[in-house]
């Protein structure tokens, strides 16, 4: 079992997996169990019924919380956040490109939240920056220790690939027949001259080195500007 740590920092209002307090404050709550089977699990073509569901749906204040959750955990039957199963698909599909950078904030702080793909490939890339433990990785996301050591391996290669890759060198500069610079030579780009106009002649996608220490904060600052 895992548990939700203590943080002294301001918590997002983020829905934890094993929290259904929710449930209590849904406006179906309480309904007979046969008038709810009656308007959240009706035929597909009982029309008159869903649209009484989608009424009562309208007014619940954890609508989004009920969507999630149905989601989160491919509920196939039923009506859930105002929404059938058919209109359920669309957000299902989206589901896993997900990127809110508060949830990711919220797993790095300890809270137990349902995390997409990417969410969970962007803490990863938290813990490598921040130097985590595999075993930190591996609590924080619920998997082995050994998972967490081939991911934390995997995106470090993945960084000094891009750093490799990022590597630039001017070319010297061209000298006349008296070995001095070339007056032609191309003048350093100033701050009011666009890299595009046609007077410059360095291509548009030119990549520019960055060194490698910057890259861990920025990192965490997109996490910071985050909260």
């Amino acid at each position: 079992m895992r548990y939700i740590t203590t943080n002294t920092g301001p918590q997002p209002t983020i829905r934890s997996i094993a929290d259904h307090s929710w449930h209590s404050r849904a406006a179906c709550y309480g309904i007979n169990p046969k008038e709810a089977d009656r308007l959240f699990f009706h035929g597909p073509r009982n029309f008159r019924d869903r649209q009484q569901a989608k009424q009562v749906c309208a007014t619940c204040p954890v609508q989004r919380d009920c969507l999630n959750f149905s989601l989160e955990n491919k509920v196939e039957h039923g009506m859930w956040g105002g929404l059938t199963l058919k209109e359920r698909a669309a957000w299902r599909k989206k589901l896993d490109n997900r990127l809110d950078y508060a949830r990711v904030r919220s797993a790095i702080n300890g809270r137990d939240v349902h995390l997409s793909s990417l969410e969970r490939k962007a803490v990863v890339r938290y813990a490598c920056a921040r130097g985590w433990s595999t075993t930190r990785l591996a609590h924080v996301l619920g998997v082995t220790v050994e998972w967490a050591r081939d991911v934390m391996s995997e995106e470090a290669r993945a960084i000094e690939d891009r750093d490799r890759h990022n590597v630039h060198v001017d070319p010297a500069p061209a000298t006349d027949a008296k070995g001095d610079e070339s007056s032609a030579a191309e003048p350093p780009l100033t701050s009011d001259q666009d890299a595009d106009s046609p007077g410059d002649s360095r291509p548009s996608d030119e990549v520019v080195p960055v060194d490698r220490h910057v890259h861990a904060p920025v990192i965490v600052d997109t996490f910071r500007k985050a909260a």
